[in-house]
Formats: structure tokens, sequence, C-alpha cells
């Protein structure tokens, strides 16, 4: 029987970690970068991505639809639907999507399984299509 490896304690994965427990912009690795550096000593942005990947990997984050090619990341790694605004980037969560139905509504051939549903709308938010009018 193998026994898995035991993961060490790391106070800036903790960090990053209750950092993105707290934000709701689904932040980028620079994002937390940006916002932990002056509380860690010795952050790098390599550190955060490599803790993010391995907060991916241990299922407590998940990437959610990268915008200009930056992934962005969400601490609820349940089906739930993402919106994101093609304007200024910025990505929420869409809290009265009915996960049920929208399973219900992808018929699958027989044999496949839905393990998780990854869902981002896009278009534009609020504040961008505020923008937008007022320039037409």
């Amino acid at each position: 029987m193998e026994t898995e490896k035991k993961l060490r304690y790391s106070r800036q994965r903790e960090m990053i970690y209750q950092y993105l427990m707290e934000s709701k912009e689904h932040p980028s690795a620079e994002m937390v970068y940006d916002a932990l550096r002056g509380e860690i000593q010795g952050l790098s942005l390599g550190t955060v991505y490599r803790n993010l990947r391995l907060l991916e990997d241990l299922g407590k984050v998940r990437r959610v639809t990268s915008f200009k090619n930056t992934e962005r990341y969400d601490v609820c790694c349940g089906d739930h639907v993402h919106f994101l605004c093609e304007g200024c980037g910025c990505i929420v969560d869409v809290p009265n999507a009915d996960i049920e139905q929208i399973k219900k509504a992808t018929s699958m051939e027989k044999g496949y399984r839905l393990n998780q549903i990854h869902l981002t709308l896009s278009g534009l938010c609020e504040k961008c299509v505020q923008e937008d009018t007022s320039q037409n």
C-alpha cells in the first residue's frame, strides 16, 4: 500500500490561500503577489505560481477562464457559473444559476459521466456597459 507524501506546512501557502478565500475578485497570480509581497518577506511571483498550482492539485482552488492569457483563481471548487467581462476583465460568480437545470439541459451520449461544470458566460459588466453607451 502506497503512502501519500506528507505535505510540509508553508506559511506562504497558508497566506496565499487565506488571501484567495477573502477575495471576491478571482485574482490572478500577479494580483496575489502584489497584495502579499509587503506582508511576506522574500515572496516571489514564482513562489505564488508554485503554491497556486499545488493548491489546485490539492483541490483547494481552481483556475477560472483566462482573460488576455492571465489565469485567475477561485476557492469555490464546486459547480457554479462565472461571468467574465470582456471590457475590464472582472470575473464574478453568477449566484442564481441553476446547476441542476444546466446538467439536465446538457445531454451526453450514453457511457459518458459528467464530473464537473466549468461554465463561463461573457459580456460586459454594468460599469463597462455604461462606459460603452456614454461613448456612443
